[in-house]
């Protein structure tokens, strides 16, 4: 009977200082950027200055979702976690079917738009916002409740990780883009074809950050179960842009499977 208690005690003291977990995650990555309205004033034909507008839509909260694998360090209070995890939205940009005159809307010129249907009621595009991470993160349990089982464990940390984060379409990127292509070929004429290499892009739009990150653990001794509410924020380089997308934080809910 001694050793039987003894052994469901160290079963106990053992679930609550579990070695390796697994999980999945989902939260609210808080990235917004704003809308934007854009009007150009000088589209000049037959001497006279047509104006165009494009709009977008505003890009507010994205849905993140995630895995990790943990590493607990038993008896001393800290951890380890690596993650991976992916945000995204969808934005719009908008524009009318024609040059708008000056003073004249009879005048006004219509627009045919690659890919679409002639004549458009307007230009409608939609464009993806993703962000994908991957990082690990060294945690200290800073205390625990009750005292020997820790069913409820609070900790902060941080860490650094990679990230691809999609740039904005803006008019800072278009022109960005625009004029970084015509000064690598200062003498373009018709019919000059202008490489994109891909591999520059991605390596571009892929920069290291560091975070750090505050939560709870909740961890019942005899399930290999637990369950993490927790907060992250992360700072990462700012893109060539200036849209505002390399400082968020994510606010996620996990559940995860103990070994």
């Amino acid at each position: 009977m001694k050793k039987i208690i003894i052994a469901s005690i160290f079963t106990v003291i053992y679930q609550a200082y579990a070695i390796f977990g697994i999980g999945g995650h989902i939260g609210v990555d808080n990235t917004s950027v704003d809308s934007e309205s854009i009007t150009a004033f000088s589209i000049n034909m037959a001497g006279v200055d047509y104006s165009y507008g494009l709009s977008s839509d505003e890009i507010k909260n994205p849905l993140a979702l995630g895995a990790q694998l943990y590493l607990d360090i038993p008896v001393v209070p800290i951890g380890f976690e690596v993650g991976f995890e992916g945000a995204w939205a969808s934005y719009n940009w908008k524009g009318s079917n024609v040059l708008t005159h000056p003073t004249d809307s009879a005048q006004n010129l219509p627009l045919q738009f690659t890919g679409y249907d002639y004549p458009a009621s307007e230009y409608d595009e939609e464009f993806d916002f993703a962000k994908i991470g991957v990082d690990i993160t060294a945690k200290w349990y800073v205390f625990s409740l009750p005292p020997v089982v820790k069913t409820a464990k609070f900790y902060v940390g941080g860490g650094v990780g990679f990230y691809f984060i999609t740039p904005v379409v803006s008019e800072e990127l278009i022109r960005y883009e625009l004029e970084k292509r015509y000064a690598d070929y200062p003498d373009i004429t018709p019919g000059t074809e202008i490489a994109f290499d891909v591999d520059e892009y991605i390596e571009k739009v892929t920069v290291m950050g560091f975070h750090f990150v505050a939560g709870a653990q909740v961890k019942f001794p005899v399930m290999p179960l637990s369950f993490n509410v927790d907060y992250k924020y992360v700072s990462t380089p700012e893109n060539d842009y200036g849209d505002d997308t390399n400082k968020f934080g994510v606010i996620k809910g996990s559940i995860n499977f103990y070994i």
